[in-house]
């Protein structure tokens, strides 16, 4: 069987979400798409909506990680501090490794996250930290040897 788990975000305004996300965690790959006709009258919106403006589906890619959202049809969505994001890189890659590094360095220059645990080294032995973002959504960026982890789980 084939399987991937995809985060996807409900935002009051997933055009502008993007492009926080665009600018703050370098997302790239992105795609939008807006509603049409028929699909703004099946969620009931008024007639006169600019549907350019309103996202139907949409996504990007952090670190790798496809990312999909969409405006938040059924009403305000707020996050829940039970869920995390979680990006896990390769320790193994001296490449992953440093782009680890540059994403966690973008997002302290920003100054548009929140550092809610710092990105170091901790007593496991992995480096991992943890930001929320303006959303209130929770980002755990973690480095870890995939070589040893496989290796023990088998």
């Amino acid at each position: 069987m084939q399987t991937r788990a995809m985060p996807y975000f409900a935002f009051d305004h997933a055009k502008a979400a993007i492009a926080y996300y665009e600018r703050v965690f370098g997302a790239t790959n992105v795609y939008r798409l807006a509603p049409e006709a028929a699909q703004a009258k099946m969620f009931g919106l008024p007639a006169d909506t600019d549907l350019t403006s309103m996202t139907m589906h949409a996504g990007f890619t952090v670190l790798g990680v496809q990312i999909a959202c969409a405006d938040a049809f059924q009403g305000h969505q707020e996050p829940s501090g039970q869920v995390a994001v979680m990006l896990d890189i390769n320790g193994d890659d001296p490449t992953s490794v440093q782009a680890a590094d540059d994403f966690y360095q973008r997002l302290v220059d920003s100054d548009e996250v929140t550092i809610d645990m710092p990105f170091v080294t901790q007593f496991w032995g992995d480096k991992m930290g943890h930001i929320t973002d303006k959303y209130g959504i929770s980002w755990m960026l973690s480095v870890s040897s995939w070589q040893k982890n496989s290796a023990t789980t088998e």
